[in-house]
């Protein structure tokens, strides 16, 4: 259970007088910079007691699993945590109703991408938190070794086509680390696989129902079969890789394209005691099929106050003291993670790393979003169960696809 993770010295430390707030997330140094700094301001009044749910440890699957189970006992252990953006509709139930904590001014602050995953029945219900985009990162030293290297660097910063790539490697004639992409069953897979379809067809889940045995489905995912059978641009590993092992084989092993989130570097260089890995490693868009347009999945963490919670006045106060403009700032700087506070773009001359939030102001352009559905956790389950074992050899693709989208139709649920 989620309680279990408290650190100890922290609830040692309350005063009676206290309100103690119980924050689920995963803690880097950053967070914790920025309680300890609320906690000082309000001390006596208000403690901030992190719960760490960390990547390394959790992949994004399990710690839903972990808020739910939390959740749904009405534990009093949790009063603020951050979900992924595309759960509001799993979470509502647990969620308390946020329009009379956040002031309207306030919420003008934040950026459009993700505000529409906190509104349910018209209710607003999170608050977004941090923003990811899915992107490309490459071996620029590497690259810059070839002939023609200004040219070839020049269009993948354009996003590159898939045909052009793959006439890279062939050049190259790499082989296993090529492209990494983290391939396991698990989310991570969902916006990989998503993102191809979303590139031929940024329609496809405006329909009344999920097919997915459509051409672009197929298309799709025949691409990510052959970028490990037949081209053997990555290593048959990425089948049990979450982004932190997807990562690590890429840094480790000389890789040359990576698909990844903005997270990635300042989580490895603080995973691993290394630093300046972006003199060496590059970003640009995903790669595209041929005249199409680039598509990147929307992700990023949105903030709920549990229903549960006998503190909620207090969480607001902290959850708007992580929203505001220093602290998305100082987050953005320290863990890569995009900010959502208006302020943060607007005043870029504050900002360090300047040139990395203008690159992603433009990256938003070719953003997409996950379908907003009611039961989506439950397709997401279905979709990376089929895909997983499609990529496994395990069945055809063909099939894979049409027990999926039987599977939804049918309503059922998946338990792995």
């Amino acid at each position: 259970y989620i309680f279990l993770t408290i650190n100890k010295f922290d609830t040692q430390q309350i005063k009676s007088n206290e309100k103690v707030i119980f924050y689920a997330d995963n803690i880097t140094p950053a967070h914790k910079t920025l309680i300890d700094k609320f906690n000082k301001t309000y001390g006596g009044q208000i403690k901030v007691v992190p719960i760490d749910l960390p990547f390394t440890k959790f992949t994004t699957n399990e710690r839903k699993e972990l808020l739910a189970r939390s959740l749904r006992s009405k534990s009093d252990k949790i009063d603020l945590f951050a979900i992924d953006i595309i759960w509001g509709y799993r979470f509502a139930k647990w969620a308390e109703n946020l329009d009379k904590y956040i002031e309207k001014d306030l919420l003008d602050k934040i950026i459009s991408p993700t505000k529409m995953t906190c509104i349910y029945k018209d209710s607003l219900i999170a608050v977004p938190f941090v923003v990811d985009v899915g992107t490309l990162y490459y071996r620029e030293d590497a690259l810059k070794k070839l002939p023609n290297s200004d040219r070839i660097i020049e269009e993948i910063n354009n996003s590159i086509t898939w045909d052009r790539l793959l006439e890279l490697q062939r050049k190259l004639k790499i082989e296993d680390r090529f492209y990494l992409f983290p391939a396991d069953d698990y989310e991570g897979l969902v916006c990989t696989y998503y993102e191809l379809i979303l590139n031929q067809n940024r329609d496809f889940f405006n329909n009344s129902e999920i097919d997915f045995t459509r051409i672009e489905a197929k298309k799709a995912l025949q691409l990510l079969y052959d970028l490990i059978y037949k081209y053997k641009s990555t290593t048959q590993k990425v089948t049990s890789f979450t982004e932190q092992p997807a990562n690590e084989y890429f840094v480790k092993n000389d890789g040359l394209f990576l698909r990844s989130w903005p997270t990635f570097i300042k989580e490895y260089e603080s995973n691993n005691n290394v630093s300046n890995l972006d003199e060496f490693f590059k970003k640009a868009p995903l790669p595209k099929f041929e005249e199409t347009k680039p598509a990147s999945v929307l992700g990023g963490w949105n903030l709920m106050i549990a229903k549960s919670s006998r503190n909620k006045k207090e969480t607001a106060i902290f959850l708007k003291y992580l929203i505001s403009e220093d602290s998305q700032r100082y987050l953005f700087e320290q863990n890569g993670s995009l900010p959502v506070h208006k302020d943060v773009y607007e005043n870029i001359h504050l900002t360090k790393n300047r040139e990395e939030l203008e690159y992603y102001q433009k990256a938003f352009e070719y953003s997409v979003h996950r379908p907003m559905l009611t039961d989506y956790t439950r397709i997401s389950d279905i979709i990376s169960f089929y895909v997983h074992e499609a990529l496994n050899n395990k069945i055809g693709i063909e099939e894979a696809l049409y027990l999926a989208t039987k599977k939804i139709k049918s309503n059922e649920v998946l338990f792995k």
